[in-house]
């Protein structure tokens, strides 16, 4: 179904620019429309750079543990130990939703209408 939107300004895109932009807009008290067509954040926040650098901090912080398996000249030994990568990625999506919600908390805030879809400019 095709929605026509009167408004002051539209922001096609809810990535790092197109939310701070919005944001600002709101803060402005300029009237404002954002579409995004997947998720607010864009592919940094959503499958990009945020997701990757929490599984590599996963990864780090494994390799650091596996450091201290076995014995010790200190007599203390430990098992290796084991990875639950269910648990990582459940870990690292709660990372993405608490940034996405708090993307759209700070639209909403702001006065910024987010309509989830496809924009289509037809008059400049």
């Amino acid at each position: 179904m095709q929605q026509t939107i009167q408004t002051t300004l539209l922001i096609i895109g809810g990535g790092p620019g197109g939310y701070v932009a919005a944001i600002r807009a709101g803060q402005l008290g300029i009237p404002t429309v954002l579409v995004e067509g997947q998720a607010l954040g864009g592919t940094c926040l959503n499958i990009g750079c945020i997701p990757s650098k929490a599984l590599i901090h996963v990864a780090e912080q494994f390799h650091q543990t596996s450091r201290f398996a076995g014995p010790s000249e200190l007599g203390i030994s430990v098992s290796s130990p084991q990875l639950d990568i269910g648990k990582s990625v459940a870990w690292k999506d709660g990372i993405v939703d608490r940034l996405t919600t708090g993307v759209g908390a700070l639209l909403k805030k702001h006065g910024v209408k987010v309509v989830q879809g496809w924009a289509k400019v037809l008059d400049g």
